[in-house]
């Protein structure tokens, strides 16, 4: 679902607050702003907008690269540009949904609408919104809440995932903008630990539960102290379970090894690198750590709390996060080296920060495609 916010110009005409973003890194992003007319709303011609290139000034604010006067191009000079098919996709999918807005007709002030499909457009006024508020204010926010699911089921669910989406696109956000930043081992648990959703659909597309993070695979139990510990222990979902253990390490972790004084990376011999310190450590650590739990789990005070839950430990599966493809990048020899490394290593899976984040944009882009459409009016102000 797409948040987009539309001020009447005139009886007929309003403008788009929110550019459809067609592609976008750190740094530059392209992106189409939308005006929307409804004085030909029975030709369909309803929609029309710019295709800006835009970049971050030191304010970190996006702003549009200023533009070409093409009537000053002599013969035989233009300008094309090019739209990759993702961003043709994401240009054809944003028309889509403010084709459906324009629809409904130029309403005049500030509305708000929440896009999933177009079939269908449902509306809370504003003066039922105020009523919701008054509730709220009030301590009933449970009760139109539960009361919301008794009368109308599919819309309190279309609201909660129109939710979900917005929460899970900020943190998607978050996650592009650290990639970028020298952010410690810390941080990227506890963001993994905050979106378990990530983990959830992203790993080969098992669904993994958090049982612990921080877990103790030396301690008296997997919750107990220790001085063997990992980052989370997650669980397999299904009718039978099983643990699966993750490291977490740093975008910046190398994949390849540097010399310490020009950081550039070492080659073995031809068409063959050395692999990185951080790269080795985690992998030993993370094999260390499985086999200490899967005898740890054998123990009582573990296989006694997990047996009762159908969790079982049988060779548990590894999974390390760590560095960025970057490192790699342009040089085939570099990502040979690394791709026969990690598909040759048995029962541990290594993954990328920038592998993990492209999955979890995945999830973003496809989750809730068969979601309705939803007008609301300050929708992150209802208590769903």
């Amino acid at each position: 679902m797409d948040k987009f916010t539309t001020t009447s110009t005139s009886s007929h005409s309003e403008k788009v607050k929110e550019p459809v973003i067609l592609e976008e890194t750190s740094t530059t992003r392209r992106v189409f702003i939308a005006d929307i007319n409804d004085s030909k709303i029975e030709k369909g011609e309803t929609v029309s907008g710019t295709i800006i290139h835009q970049r971050k000034n030191k304010k970190d604010e996006w702003e549009s690269i200023e533009s070409i006067n093409l009537t000053s191009l002599k013969g035989g000079e233009g300008v094309k540009l090019r739209l990759k098919s993702d961003q043709t996709k994401r240009l054809y999918e944003g028309l889509t949904k403010l084709y459906a807005i324009s629809n409904e007709g130029v309403q005049s002030g500030v509305n708000e609408f929440v896009v999933g499909r177009s079939d269908e457009i449902l509306t809370i006024p504003k003066e039922r919104k105020e009523f919701i508020n008054q509730l709220i204010q009030e301590d009933f926010g449970e009760e139109v809440w539960e009361e919301l699911i008794e009368l109308n089921p599919d819309l309190a669910t279309r609201l909660s995932y129109a939710r979900i989406q917005s929460k899970r696109k900020l943190a998607l956000n978050e996650f592009e903008k650290s990639l970028n930043e020298n952010q410690d081992e810390n941080y990227w648990q506890n963001f993994f630990k905050e979106n378990q959703w990530i983990f959830g659909y992203g790993l080969q597309y098992k669904f993994l539960n958090v049982l612990s993070d921080q877990p103790s695979y030396g301690g008296q139990s997997f919750i107990g102290k220790g001085n063997q510990r990992g980052d989370f222990l997650l669980k397999s979902e299904a009718e039978v379970m099983f643990t699966v253990l993750v490291e977490i390490k740093k975008p910046t972790s190398k994949l390849l090894a540097v010399k310490l004084k020009s950081q550039t990376q070492v080659q073995y011999r031809n068409g063959a690198w050395l692999l990185g310190s951080d790269l080795l450590g985690g992998v030993s650590q993370l094999q260390t750590n499985c086999k200490t739990w899967l005898r740890k789990s054998l123990e009582p005070e573990n296989n006694d709390k997990l047996f009762s839950e159908g969790i079982y430990t049988v060779s548990p599966k590894g999974i390390l996060v760590i560095g960025h493809t970057k490192q790699l990048k342009e040089d085939r020899s570099k990502i040979e080296t690394f791709e026969l490394f990690r598909r040759n290593i048995n029962n541990l899976e290594i993954i990328t920060f920038d592998e993990l984040f492209h999955r979890a944009k995945f999830i973003i882009n496809h989750e809730f495609n068969g979601s309705q459409t939803i007008e609301v009016s300050e929708v992150d102000d209802l208590p769903f």
